[in-house]
């Protein structure tokens, strides 16, 4: 017989002569020296290269849009500056369409501006002044935020949906933003 039909023998001999209850009882008996983990790394939220250099004091601010043809929502943060402890706002979304800049506003600025239209109308287009970026919805937008239950400092006049006053209670609702920490 040629080396090569021995082998051929030998081989199936060998796999005829293993047991099945034997293989499985070596296969209960196998130890493994190594430790096999998976590491999990908790997921980590992305970022928001905006909030660099400032502490959240509120994180989800929402407040209805000015015209009344939505139920659409303008969405903004408040934040102090690590550097010197100033307060700062920014538009951070918005429900719907309308684009809008993302920048920190100083609220000083923007009381500044409120300050000196004591008992006039007040157009969302004075405010265009505290913003660097030109979207044409941030006046708009950050009006709508001011107007909101949780700030407060304007109220819609009587004159148009679209047209702002102080609010009646405008100083204590600034004294009790520029307070927050």
């Amino acid at each position: 017989m040629s080396n090569k039909k021995k082998n051929d023998v030998a081989l199936k001999n060998n796999v005829a002569e293993i047991d099945v209850l034997e293989m499985e009882a070596t296969q209960d008996n196998v130890e493994i020296d190594e430790t096999v983990s998976k590491e999990v790394k908790p997921e980590v939220p992305a970022i928001d290269k905006h909030l660099l250099g400032y502490t959240l004091i509120v994180e989800n601010g929402k407040a209805l849009k000015l015209s009344p043809k939505t139920q659409n929502h303008v969405f903004y943060q408040i934040a102090a500056q690590d550097d010197d402890g100033s307060l700062h706002i920014r538009l951070s979304g918005n429900e719907g369409g309308g684009l809008h800049s993302k920048e920190w506003i100083s609220v000083n600025a923007i009381v500044e501006v409120l300050d000196a239209m004591k008992e006039q109308p007040i157009k969302s287009t004075i405010l265009k002044s505290v913003f660097k970026g030109g979207s044409t919805n941030n006046a708009a937008f950050l009006a709508a935020v001011l107007r909101s239950d949780e700030i407060g400092l304007l109220t819609q006049s009587e004159k148009s949906v679209f047209i702002h006053k102080l609010s009646a209670d405008y100083e204590e609702r600034k004294t009790t933003l520029l307070n927050l920490k």
